[in-house]
């Protein structure tokens, strides 16, 4: 038998869900060796399929959509083998977020850098693929509203307050997305006391500025529509709107990727309507503003993880066309909190002074 040409065995080894890489890493030691390889995480990595992590009060699983590109597309529900500790917290203080390829459990009911006064504080940097976690805990701070920032290298936090109270982060959970090196949320104007305009406010980590960064392409609304943002295609800014009266759903998207020049440079962002959804069966989502993630695939789908209008059971919603399906994933399951996030090997920094109570590894 003629071995396969080493580039090749590692594009298709690239190809592979992570869940299956996993396995393979006992087959031989190039393989195994493959997981420390900076270029072959990153090609796994921009590779990857979005997934769903929900975490609930007693489990943490991974959901994966198979059979996207058929006529039945269903769920795998996976239970995670390796979870942060968190049993310490109230679970009902704790959320769930991703950037840059790292999961983190926070302590805080909030997006990872915005928390409030008088809870417990902390994240977790997670990678379930890797069995890896370190806790990060930092002490108490007198402030009404602040970016926390975790520096790796430092192992230490740093905080920014906010500018004013115009800078609101009140809904930032639930339309906020870190993106190369930037914080992106959805902030209301208020315009009449039934209409508001609404902007993306961002704040840029590398020089810890907060500013305005574009309006959105669905400028004055009724106050109870829903507004979520999301990342679409790795690089670019994606907006799902409900209208609360008729329950139609749009989907926008950022004509060009989001990166550092057209951020600094002024650029106007230019918004394009991806997806309608006028009559579609989707739960009212305008009153569950604190749990609904979502990704488009192929441009034609909206996957999204939501509780439903009956007693908030978590489901996976998939709305392609005329095409629905919704399938619940725990009918014992009332309250948990999700993300999306892609699979990968990215490693945890951890630190030559990590102390074992702050750094678990699991086996």
């Amino acid at each position: 038998m003629v071995p396969l040409p080493r580039e090749l065995e590692e594009d298709i080894l690239s190809r592979l869900p992570a869940q299956s890489l996993v396995r393979f890493r006992s087959v031989c030691k190039r393989w195994n060796a493959l997981f420390y390889e900076k270029g072959f995480i990153n090609h796994h990595f921009a590779r990857a399929r979005p997934q769903f992590i929900c975490m609930t009060n007693s489990n943490i699983y991974s959901i994966d959509i198979i059979g996207l590109d058929g006529v039945d597309p269903t769920i795998n529900l996976l239970d995670l083998p390796s979870k942060p500790y968190y049993r310490k917290l109230d679970f009902n203080c704790i959320s769930i977020t991703t950037c840059d390829g790292f999961l983190f459990c926070n302590s805080f009911p909030i997006a990872f850098v915005f928390f409030c006064p008088g809870m417990t504080k902390g994240t977790a940097l997670w990678n379930p693929w890797l069995k890896q976690v370190k806790w990060n805990d930092f002490e108490d701070k007198d402030f009404d509203a602040c970016v926390a920032i975790y520096d790796c290298t430092s192992q230490a936090f740093k905080f920014i307050d906010t500018p004013n109270e115009d800078w609101s982060i009140t809904d930032v959970q639930r339309s906020s997305v870190s993106l190369n090196g930037n914080l992106y949320w959805i902030s209301p104007i208020p315009v009449k006391f039934d209409f508001c305009e609404f902007l993306i406010r961002s704040f840029d980590f590398s020089r810890d500025i907060f500013k305005p960064f574009c309006l959105l392409p669905c400028r004055k609304m009724d106050f109870c529509d829903l507004l979520v943002l999301q990342v679409f295609n790795e690089n670019r800014l994606s907006l799902l709107k409900q209208c609360y009266k008729t329950r139609k759903v749009e989907i926008w998207v950022t004509k060009k990727k989001i990166d550092s020049s057209n951020y600094n440079s002024g650029e106007e962002v230019v918004w394009i309507s991806l997806l309608t959804f006028p009559s579609s069966n989707l739960p009212n989502l305008c009153n569950k503003r604190y749990d609904i993630s979502y990704f488009i695939y192929d441009k034609t789908t909206l996957i999204m993880c939501c509780g439903d209008d009956g007693g908030g059971t978590p489901c996976i919603y998939i709305v392609r066309g005329d095409f629905f399906k919704k399938i619940q994933i725990n009918s014992g399951v009332f309250r948990c909190c999700h993300c999306i996030y892609a699979p990968n090997f990215i490693p945890v920094p951890l630190g030559s002074d990590c102390k074992p109570n702050n750094f678990i590894t699991f086996s």
